[in-house]
């Protein structure tokens, strides 16, 4: 009896933990894909982004709004505390914000949790084919144009060469930290504190400056960043959900079905008699 009592407990206990070890075990195999699939396409990927990296900056004069470099120059000149106030948001304000929102999601409102966890898979998913077919170095690398604030103002550490070796330093674009930003905001947005509407609104501004002051992503990546969130969105409202126009063509075609099989059924009854 006792050792079908401890049986019965370790599977409810392993009942228990599968939920939360399978969210585990998808944020870090998320992570090791991110990090082992950027050499999949371009064997000389460090090339291909620099190359990349010249032709957004040519879009983006062409276009007019390559604005990086004046916002970045104002501030190092104009206000040098601002550039490490931003450095320190681009490293703070980010995963430990998307962390503890996700956490507290998590064990707040399950379904809701569900339903940003899958939209940040659906943009993941389509970032990761952008980061292998198109490699972009960050702004900083372009010296010419750019300085990498983190390494010349602060803090150190997170400018080393140590720490580069875990992340993809060619994957600006799309940019998640401002896409993922976007939707965390929107987030923020749908609650009913007024003062959380407000950061809402505040946190994807903030972020915006601070991954462009600190050269870190183009305007461009974070424009492809917000049009990959609400991609995103639609994808998992009219794909998955179908909250959107398509449960009314739905209704609609599965009707004219209808009638059409009625019609048809009358046809033949009169034609039997």
């Amino acid at each position: 009896m006792a050792s079908i009592k401890k049986h019965f407990t370790l599977f409810s206990l392993s009942r228990i933990l599968f939920p939360h070890l399978r969210e585990v075990a998808l944020v870090v195999g998320a992570y090791f894909v991110y990090m082992y699939s950027r050499a999949l396409v371009f064997t000389d990927f460090q090339s291909t982004a620099l190359a990349n990296a010249r032709r957004v900056i040519e879009f983006e004069k062409r276009v007019g709004f390559f604005w990086e470099p004046l916002w970045q120059g104002w501030a190092i000149e104009s206000a040098r505390s601002l550039v490490i106030f931003f450095n320190w948001a681009y490293i703070i304000t980010f995963f430990p914000i998307v962390l503890t929102a996700a956490v507290i999601l998590y064990f707040t409102n399950r379904d809701r949790y569900k339903y940003y966890r899958n939209i940040v898979l659906i943009s993941f998913v389509i970032a990761l084919l952008g980061f292998m077919l198109f490699p972009l170095a960050p702004p900083r690398m372009i010296a010419e144009h750019f300085v990498d604030t983190i390494k010349a103002f602060g803090p150190s550490g997170y400018a080393s060469r140590e720490l580069a070796n875990y992340y993809n330093a060619y994957a600006a674009m799309p940019s998640l930290h401002f896409g993922w930003t976007v939707m965390f905001g929107i987030i923020f947005l749908r609650t009913n504190h007024i003062l959380i509407k407000v950061f809402g609104v505040f946190y994807p501004t903030l972020t915006l400056f601070a991954i462009t002051i600190t050269g870190n992503h183009y305007i461009m990546d974070a424009i492809a960043g917000g049009l990959l969130v609400i991609a995103s969105f639609l994808t998992m409202e009219i794909g998955i959900r179908r909250r959107l126009f398509i449960p009314a063509l739905y209704s609609w075609a599965r009707a004219k079905s209808g009638h059409a099989s009625a019609s048809i059924r009358c046809d033949e009854s009169v034609t039997d008699s």
